[in-house]
């Protein structure tokens, strides 16, 4: 019985840890959010990675909000999922130019970093050696594509020895 009790109280341990990433801010860091976000809605808070991340909603401009803050309150970096017609012209027309207007775009992430470059996420799915990927594309604001990753859906292993 006792072993069972200690496999039962583990197990929740264990659940309780993976799921403990709420957080609650102290009062500087909650004064420099609401002053940088004035109009934020439904905001929960989280640690993520060594740093305190506030996650909303900003009624008209995007409904996938988040911003990143050191542990010491500083900002790093605010994301936004954005529409594709929110792109700039240049990011909209070096994509274009290389994938074509009529590539589907699954989602559109505006990230404003501290260091004032901001940057553009591109998530669109393509075929890549005959497998259905999820390919991501980053660009800077003047449509230099900074980086491209790929990400297999579906993948199986059993196909590479069919």
């Amino acid at each position: 019985m006792k072993k069972i009790l200690f496999f039962v109280a583990s197990i929740m341990a264990l659940f309780a840890v993976g799921c403990d990433k709420d957080y609650t801010p102290d009062a500087s860091l909650t004064t420099t959010f609401w002053q940088a976000y004035p109009d934020a809605v439904d905001v929960e808070w989280e640690r993520e990675r060594n740093h305190l991340v506030a996650e909303f909603k900003l009624p008209g401009i995007s409904n996938e909000c988040e911003a990143w803050f050191t542990k010491g309150g500083s900002w790093v970096l605010t994301t936004y999922k954005i529409a594709y017609s929110s792109l700039p012209d240049a990011v909209r027309n070096s994509f274009e130019s290389e994938y074509g207007s009529m590539t589907p775009v699954d989602s559109v992430t505006h990230v404003q970093r501290s260091n004032g470059d901001d940057i553009y996420f591109l998530e669109i799915e393509s075929i890549v050696n005959d497998e259905l990927v999820d390919l991501y594309l980053d660009y800077n604001a003047t449509g230099e594509l900074l980086r491209t990753w790929v990400d297999v859906e579906y993948y199986d292993n059993i196909y590479y020895y069919l």
